[in-house]
C-alpha cells in the first residue's frame, strides 16, 4: 500500500468514558499501513517529546494552583507544543494523535488544577497549534456512568455539553455519536484523513 505523504495531527475530544482511547486503537490499527510513523500522545507532547500516559482515577480531588503557576503551567505547555509542532514539520507521512488537546483546559479546569479564568485561558490558547482534525465524541450519560465512575452524573452533563459548544467554535471539526459501531465512526475518521491529504 503506498504511504501517505502528509503529516496529520488529529486531537480526540470527549467526556472520560466516552471511548476515546478504543478508538484510536482502532484509528492505529487500520492506519499503520498509510504512514510511516503513528504517534499516540496523551493531552500534550513532553519535554523531549516522550510520551507519559497517566490515568487519573480521582481527577477532582486535587486543589487548584495558585494563578501565577498556573499561567507557568500553561505557558510551558505552550512552550511544549510549539516545538513539537516545529520538530515535527519536516517530518512527512506522520500521523499524529493526541487523546485530548491543550484546550481541555476550558473544560474540566480542576482535573488540571488550574485556576486562571476562561477568558485569559482562551486567549492562551489560542497561540496553541490547532490539530488539523478535532474529534469530539458524545456518548449517552448511561453509558458514561458504567465506564466512569470517577465524577458524578452531574458533572459528566456538564462536560458534555462544554464539549460541544467548544466544538462549535473550532474548524475541521467531526462530531461521533458512539451509538454508532465503532468502524462507522473509523470509516468517517479515515474519509477525513483521505479528504486531508487530497
Amino acid at each position: 500500500m503506498r504511504k501517505l505523504k502528509k503529516n496529520i495531527i488529529i486531537s480526540v475530544m470527549g467526556v472520560d468514558g466516552s471511548g476515546k482511547s478504543t478508538l484510536i486503537k482502532k484509528i492505529i490499527k487500520k492506519q499503520y499501513k498509510k504512514f510511516e510513523v503513528i504517534k499516540y500522545l496523551h493531552l500534550r507532547p513532553y519535554l523531549f517529546l516522550i510520551n507519559k500516559i497517566n490515568i487519573n482515577k480521582n481527577p477532582h480531588t486535587k486543589t487548584l494552583l495558585h494563578p501565577i503557576l498556573s499561567y507557568l503551567k500553561i505557558y510551558i505547555w505552550l512552550i511544549m507544543y510549539k516545538l513539537f509542532y516545529f520538530f515535527n514539520s519536516s517530518k512527512r507521512s506522520q500521523l499524529i494523535i493526541f487523546d485530548r488537546y491543550a484546550h481541555d483546559l476550558l473544560i474540566d479546569r480542576i482535573r488540571y488544577r488550574h485556576s486562571l479564568s476562561l477568558k485569559l485561558t482562551r486567549k492562551i490558547l489560542d497561540y496553541f497549534p490547532e490539530p488539523d482534525l478535532w474529534v469530539f465524541l458524545k456518548a449517552p450519560i448511561n453509558i458514561l456512568e458504567k465506564r466512569k465512575r470517577e465524577l458524578p452524573r452531574k458533572e459528566l452533563k456538564s462536560q458534555g455539553k462544554k464539549y460541544i459548544e467548544f466544538a462549535k467554535t473550532r474548524n475541521n471539526v467531526l462530531l461521533l455519536n458512539t451509538r454508532k459501531s465503532i468502524n462507522s465512526n473509523v470509516s468517517l475518521i479515515e474519509k477525513r484523513i483521505n479528504s486531508i491529504n487530497i
